[in-house]
């Protein structure tokens, strides 16, 4: 039975970022559940992350250190196997939480004993502190289905599992060069139900230091990984549930291959959508997307760049418009 007071193991994973991280840090302050373990991985920095860790004087704080640079994934894996809470965590360095996060997934567990992961809302914040858009929760119980369609959960930093349940999936693949939260999700769909509290209680930063996901040839590679991961899991969804996976992932390597303007790429892209729909060619979606395939690259540029322009204003919009 969970109870309100059940321990939660907060796992840090952190790489050269030592100001950041005293933020992180002091965001836990102020949580309204209290009784946690802060368990910061530091994964080989460079810079003063030790010194300023030292410098935090926190008892709940355990401070492990890689002797080589692991990946975020292998440093949340050292953080679950050394975690004794009920609960697990993860915080991103370079993220925040707030005050009421735990307190109100804590409840909701209790409510539910067949539910074995509650993630948030989350805002994100850009380098002026200024909010730029939310991310909204929208499925609960089995979301294996729309976990297909995209990782609809997102960051990891807004998650709590229970940790025999992460046991049970043997936490992170780190064998991924990216998507290993989507990866991570996916399995835990396979053996649990998902809650989620609907406010935002994370602050989920962009700045100019470099995520997974700025990194173009490991998100293209993670994506492809998943693809093979999954796909034969994913046909036996729905065929719109499958559709939707092959979309997602043909638009991550699609939109690679404009950037970084590669033929092969766009060539690649084109397959994986060929693949994907082979039963259903006369699907509208295919039709509009397969032909734009065929297009020259420096068209493909044009219209790709038109397109964040308009994206980035309706971002702007929605941001300064009351909700």
């Amino acid at each position: 039975m969970v109870t309100l007071n059940d321990k939660v193991s907060v796992i840090i994973p952190t790489h050269n970022r030592s100001e950041l991280l005293k933020k992180a840090v002091k965001s836990l302050e102020s949580q309204s559940h209290q009784n946690f373990e802060i368990i910061i991985i530091d994964d080989f920095s460079t810079d003063d992350t030790a010194e300023v860790v030292k410098e935090m004087k926190n008892d709940r704080i355990i401070y492990l250190k890689h002797d080589i640079n692991k990946g975020g994934a292998e440093a949340r894996n050292t953080g679950i196997k050394r975690a004794t809470g009920r609960f697990i965590g993860f915080l991103d360095s370079d993220d925040q939480w707030l005050p009421d996060k735990l307190e109100k997934q804590l409840a909701l567990f209790a409510d539910q004993p067949d539910v074995g992961v509650i993630y948030t809302g989350v805002q994100v914040v850009n380098e002026n502190n200024h909010p730029t858009r939310k991310i909204v929760p929208e499925y609960r119980g089995d979301i294996l289905p729309k976990l297909f369609e995209s990782n609809c959960i997102d960051t990891t930093s807004s998650v709590l599992v229970k940790k025999e349940v992460l046991d049970q999936v043997q936490g992170f693949d780190a064998g991924l060069p990216s998507c290993q939260d989507w990866d991570l999700y996916i399995r835990l769909a396979q053996v649990t139900k998902f809650d989620f509290v609907k406010e935002s209680m994370v602050l989920f930063y962009h700045h100019s230091g470099e995520r997974i996901t700025t990194n173009k040839k490991s998100v293209l590679n993670g994506h492809l990984s998943i693809l093979e991961k999954y796909k034969n899991l994913a046909k036996k969804q729905r065929n719109s549930t499958f559709r939707s996976f092959i979309l997602t992932i043909w638009k991550v390597i699609f939109r690679t291959g404009i950037v970084d303007q590669n033929k092969e790429t766009v060539l690649l892209s084109r397959k994986i959508l060929a693949e994907g729909f082979k039963d259903d060619r006369i699907s509208l979606k295919f039709l509009f997307y397969y032909p734009a395939t065929f297009l020259p690259l420096k068209v493909l540029s044009y219209l790709y760049t038109q397109s964040k322009k308009n994206n980035r204003k309706s971002r702007v919009l929605s941001a300064t418009t009351p909700s």
